[in-house]
């Protein structure tokens, strides 16, 4: 990749879709099956919609919101909106309408593109409380309900196509114009705390990224990439950008319940993900593991010790001793190809973000020949800080800082034990110019022009970045002890009980957590253990079940010192869900929501008393 060959993402489209054509930039799923999108008609596309838009009255820096699911048609629409230097404003496709509405005022969009009729009656519902908004809306679907002001994407597309002359040339002189300092998108981020903010990105800001990405991993013309995670969230956008500018077809995943199938129908080599993916996959795998014989399960165990035992030598540039070179041969045919045969069969390796990765997590898929590479970043920084490459990996870490990115630590945070962790600060081309008119809280994001990220970590002697918490997360108890829940969390990440666990404790006398069960393996030991039960709240409220789950929260913590353990626990009879409001469009909980909901449980948690006090705890100092 040039570094100097595109400063804008309109420069990177256009040579990415003229100098190297393909048959299948993307691959969209209709009728059935997968089919390619070439080049040509993405070009042709892109250029009509954009002159769609022009039509309806868009301007360089006009704002235009984009309420969509995954598809091809996301990344059209948005490329059509920056080609007029105008300001793309995703939205995550499970918003309620009053979060819609408030973005689509705050951001003062002139416009917006919509995937489907259910996300259209969102919009038809608030678009009366928005009287100078919203000028056009437009529908990717095919329109219903005989609204004048719907356009069809459709018809929007064919008679722009047909009009003279060719739109095309439009789109190069508009696109063209455009300045790498100019705004790109306003990414509007609630993460876990719930409470709205615009992050402004410029064409440099995500470019920068794009480059710097680019001299990490080699991908190609040969690799196919599947579009799974919200390409309203920055990771997957900016990443989208960098596989069509390395030439890589681009498949965009159905659904999440869909995926598996789509992975078996695509083959992919590369793909994002989030860490609960990555342990959902395990889980079935564990699950399927679990009923086999018991011969075969002792195959499976070996395989997997085998390939931990493996793999370091390669992540570490070594060669492994033939005996070992053997049995990795061996665990691959008669286990580890079956595994990524149900994943596709071709995956070169996965690159993890927006959450962390849990240690053990990253080894299993190490072990079983895909390589994970965690990295870490936010929205605010276009998003990648550090990553971990096939160049430079060391598990348990976030990788090294990207060129043209600085890192420096901030004041230390000690507890009794040790230190915690120090504050990230960064700054490079990378970092947002700012929250969108939000002068205070600019003012308290940035400190000597440094962006202060809220996270905690530690730079090792090798450059790695490890993360060690989240500043606004940590708690303190009542007896004056630091606690990171993330620290706890991570060891439940891919536990064969525990699919969800959230730590509490801030300023109560112990720590405490809600957990939500893998109701597929806590079912079944319920089951041998001739535990009766008829629906899951049952199950969460039998006392055995209660104790064998703090029992293996016990197990988990045992390392631990006395203050950070989890003393008490609270079952729930369902994981926590984007739809349900608890988690991010990137699964990351939510914890002000959380905390709300299960007020009740939580105060009834702490006013139990904890193992190995005399009497029983207060629920508050």
């Amino acid at each position: 990749m040039d570094s100097k060959s595109f400063q804008t993402l309109n420069e990177l489209f256009l040579q990415a879709i003229e100098r190297s054509p393909k048959r299948d930039v993307f691959l969209s799923k209709s009728a059935g099956r997968y089919h390619g999108i070439s080049s040509r008609e993405v070009l042709s596309t892109v250029a009509a919609l954009a002159r769609a838009f022009d039509a309806m009255g868009v301007r360089a820096g006009d704002r235009v919101a984009l309420l969509a699911e995954n598809r091809v048609e996301w990344t059209i629409a948005d490329c059509a909106i920056l080609g007029l230097g105008a300001v793309t404003v995703p939205l995550y496709s499970t918003l309620l309408e009053d979060d819609i509405e408030y973005i689509l005022r705050d951001s003062g969009s002139k416009g917006i593109v919509v995937s489907t009729q259910d996300q259209l009656q969102k919009v038809l519902t608030v678009r009366s409380r928005l009287p100078d908004l919203l000028s056009f809306v437009v529908v990717m679907d095919p329109a219903g309900g005989g609204n004048r002001d719907v356009r069809s994407w459709k018809d929007v597309v064919e008679q722009e196509s047909a009009r003279e002359p060719d739109p095309v040339e439009f789109l190069r002189t508009r696109a063209l114009a455009v300045h790498p300092e100019d705004t790109a998108t306003i990414v509007y981020t609630s993460g876990t705390t719930g409470v709205f903010k615009g992050v402004v990105l410029t064409h440099a800001n995500i470019v920068s990224n794009v480059r710097a990405c680019g001299q990490l991993f080699d991908f190609g013309a040969s690799d196919v990439a599947m579009s799974f995670l919200p390409l309203a969230h920055i990771f997957e956008r900016m990443t989208d950008f960098y596989y069509l500018a390395r030439g890589v077809s681009i498949a965009y995943a159905e659904n999440l319940d869909s995926l598996p199938q789509n992975l078996r129908e695509v083959r992919p080599t590369l793909m994002v993900v989030v860490p609960r993916l990555l342990q959902k996959i395990r889980e079935k795998v564990a699950e399927e593991v679990q009923h086999l014989p018991p011969a075969k399960q002792r195959l499976f165990r070996w395989a997997v010790d085998t390939g931990r035992q493996y793999f370091p030598y390669e992540v570490g540039g070594r060669t492994p001793p033939v005996g070992l070179r053997l049995k990795r041969a061996l665990a691959s045919r008669l286990v580890f190809g079956k595994i990524r045969g149900q994943l596709g069969g071709r995956f070169r390796m996965f690159i993890s973000g927006a959450a962390p990765l849990g240690r053990d997590l990253a080894e299993f898929f190490f072990a079983i020949g895909i390589p994970v590479y965690e990295g870490y970043g936010l929205t605010e920084t276009s998003p990648v800080i550090a990553v971990n490459s096939p160049r430079a990996v060391k598990l348990g870490t976030v990788g090294r800082v990207i060129s043209g990115v600085e890192v420096k630590l901030g004041e230390e945070i000690e507890d009794s034990e040790g230190r915690t962790g120090q504050e990230i600060l960064v700054r490079g081309p990378n970092v947002t110019p700012g929250y969108y008119h939000q002068d205070e809280r600019n003012g308290e994001a940035f400190a000597d022009g440094w962006f202060r990220t809220g996270d905690l970590g530690r730079l090792d002697s090798d450059g790695f970045l490890a993360i060690t918490g989240r500043k606004k997360n940590l708690f303190k108890t009542s007896g004056g002890k630091y606690v990171s829940p993330e620290k706890l969390e991570h060891l439940f990440q891919g536990h064969r009980y525990v699919a969800q666990l959230v730590v509490l404790g801030d300023a109560r006398k112990f720590v405490g957590a809600l957990v939500a069960p893998n109701f597929d393996a806590l079912e079944a030991y319920a089951r041998e253990q001739r535990i009766e039960f008829t629906t899951r709240e049952e199950l969460v409220a039998n006392a055995g079940i209660r104790a064998f789950m703090q029992q293996q929260v016990d197990q988990a913590c045992r390392h631990l010192p006395p203050h950070e353990r989890i003393r008490q626990i609270v079952l729930l009879p369902r994981e926590f869900t984007i739809g349900g409001g608890e988690l991010s469009a990137t699964l990351k909980v939510k914890r002000p929501v959380v905390e709300e909901r299960y007020r009740n449980l939580i105060e009834e948690m702490f006013s139990r008393r904890p193992p190995g006090t005399p009497e029983a705890v207060s629920s508050r100092r």
